[in-house]
Formats: C-alpha cells, structure tokens, sequence
C-alpha cells in the first residue's frame, strides 16, 4: 500500500494540528500543516499561504485557491482545523467551500474543533468582535462538515452537543517525550502562573482577585500572568511555578494545561462533570476540581500542603504520558488508513522521574 499523504490546515490553534501532524509522520505517513498565516505564540507549520486577514480579501483568496489547486492530488486526506476549510467564504448567512468538489475528487476529509469555532456565542464568555460576528455561521459551516466529512472530531467534551456522530480524541498538542518535569521548587512562597490567551474565557479577573485576597490574608502567593508571549515563555514560566490555574468558566481544560503537567506542575481548572460524557476521564483526571467562587480556598489549601503539590504532579505527568502521546491519537485518528503497525505500539515508556524528586 502506497503512503498516505495527510494536510491539515489551515490554521493551527493551540498546536494540535503539528502535534499530530508529527505524530502522523512517525507512523508512517505523509503529513503536513498549511496555514493561512502564523499566529503570535510560535506554533510550527509547513506550507504558510501568506493568505491571512492581513490581506486583502481578493489576495487571500485568489492565493488560497491557487494553493489548493495545486496539491489536492498531492494529499489523500485533507485534515480541517477550526471548522473552516481552506476555500470557506461566509457571507449574507450563506456558507460556500469546497468540500464537496474533494469528496468528488476521491478525497477523505476530517475536521477537528476545538471550542469557539461550534459553541455557541450564549454559552462561551468569549466577547471579542471576530467571535460575535461568526456566530450565524458557526451551524450552517458544522452541517457541512457533517454532511461530508468522513471523521469529524472535538477536543472540548461539551462540543458533542452541537457535533451529533463525532468522536472526542484528547489534545495531540504535547509530545511528553519531548518535554522533560521539572521539580518542584522548595520554597514559601506559593508562584502561580496563569497564561490567557483571552481573559475572559479563561477567568482571569477571578484568578487575579483570589490571589490579591490571599496576599491581603497573609498568605505568600504571587500570580505570574504569563501573557502575550510566545510558547517557550510560557512553558518556561510554568516550570517556574508552583502550580497553574488553566482556566475557570468553560468547564474543561486546554493544552497549556497539558504541558504543564507534563512538566510536573500541579492544574487547577473548571471540570464540568455534570452528566458522564462531560468528562471522559472520570476519576482518573488529575487536575485539581475548583471554579471561581473556590479557587481561593483551593489555592490556600494547596499552599500549605507540599505533598499534595508533589502527589497531583507525578499524577499529571503520568496521565499525559497515558493519555496525550500524539502518536496514540494519531493512531486514533488515521485507524483504517495504513498505520505503521511497527511503530503504533513501543515498548512502554520507563518511569518518568518524579517531578519532586
């Protein structure tokens, strides 16, 4: 069986699409990333189409059809990240792309979403303009891809509530061979770091008011609001924590999150946990339950008890390692394509050392 070649595109959020893009490349496959543009926190990529927002709209679309015209029978699959595809146009309610004209041509098509590109304005906190405007397109966009997309995935559990017959597969965004723990400081002083990409849906008013009120109290505590920086720096300030509040409204956690346990910090987040399916892991989850009204008794509790810090980290790092190698997902994802059966299962990874140690 001759190699199947995989793109994705074409946008990269959070990194999940190069995380399993790599992955796709160990088992055997062919597999890159095409994006319209690079984003601000260094995510990787392939192919950039020099075709984002910064064009001008006859530009970007005249280059992002002169691109697709020219490797659609380069690829066998064509990956979609952030429910668009290369050609979507929305415009007076309508949505136009060209998912049909691959299914012709012999094509697989998979999208994955991610958050914002399917829930629905009234249920995420999200408030900026971009967001709001593409709110009457958001269903008529996923009905497409439902009606023609052979794999349709989600990253954040709730989003099964609008994608009826698609499958949630964990992030792909951290590869845990790559990212070493770190131990955890010994120190008094309790460093919490915080990175928001938008400060309102990750709660970040609520982090910022538990903390002042911990320090009003006596308690030594200092926030690190990593923000506006690229992936590294983020990375590097969460090694230099204590522990990391991810987010504290949407209910789920996101892939900072994921690198951060698996450099051995202890995760505060917003679980949903309401109905089975909201959190596929069950019990077996490691980030520490909290929300706004509690993260200030969660992060007092946290402060004076070190062996708790150092049990949820050696649990976290053990649940990426479990649960988030971007080959395991991969393999998830291109099942039935011709995995690499030599490489799909290695030998079990040794223990990591504890992140305490």
């Amino acid at each position: 069986m001759s190699q199947v070649r995989v793109l994705h595109a074409p946008t990269d959020v959070g990194g999940n699409a190069f995380g399993l893009s790599r992955a796709e490349r160990e088992l055997g496959f062919k597999s890159d990333v095409a994006i319209f543009s690079p984003g601000p926190f260094g995510y990787g990529y392939d192919i950039d189409l020099h075709a984002g927002i910064d064009q001008p709209v006859w530009r970007r679309m005249l280059r992002r059809m002169r691109f697709l015209s020219k490797v659609v029978d380069d690829y066998d699959v064509f990956h979609f990240n952030f429910g668009q595809s290369i050609l979507t146009v929305r415009q007076l309610g309508f949505v136009i792309d060209e998912l049909g004209w691959l299914k012709r041509r012999g094509k697989a098509i998979f999208v994955t979403y991610q958050g914002s590109d399917i829930r629905p304005a009234a249920r995420c906190p999200c408030g900026q303009r971009w967001c709001l405007d593409a709110e009457p397109y958001r269903q008529p966009a996923a009905k497409r891809f439902l009606a023609h997309a052979d794999r349709v995935f989600y990253l954040n559990p709730d989003l099964r509530e609008w994608l009826p017959g698609a499958r949630f597969v964990p992030y792909a965004s951290v590869d845990p061979k790559l990212v070493s723990p770190v131990p955890l400081p010994e120190r008094d002083e309790l460093v919490v770091v915080h990175a928001p990409t938008d400060r309102a849906v990750k709660g970040t008013q609520y982090v910022i008011d538990a903390i002042d009120s911990l320090q009003r109290a006596g308690v030594r505590i200092r926030l690190d609001l990593a923000e506006g920086v690229t992936r590294d720096e983020v990375a590097q300030r969460a090694a230099d924590a204590d522990v990391v509040v991810d987010q504290l409204l949407l209910g789920w956690y996101g892939a900072f999150a994921v690198e951060s346990m698996a450099l051995g910090r202890p995760v505060l987040a917003y679980i949903r946990e309401d109905l089975p399916d909201d959190n596929p892991f069950g019990r077996t989850l490691p980030i520490v339950r909290t929300n706004a009204a509690a993260l200030e008794r969660t992060l007092r509790d946290l402060a004076s008890d070190r062996d708790r810090r150092r049990e949820i980290a050696s649990a976290g790092r053990l649940f990426v390692e479990e649960h988030h190698d971007p080959r395991l997902i991969a393999r998830t994802v291109m099942e039935g394509f011709g995995v690499d059966e030599s490489v799909v299962e290695p030998a079990p990874p040794e223990p990591s050392p504890s992140p305490a140690a």
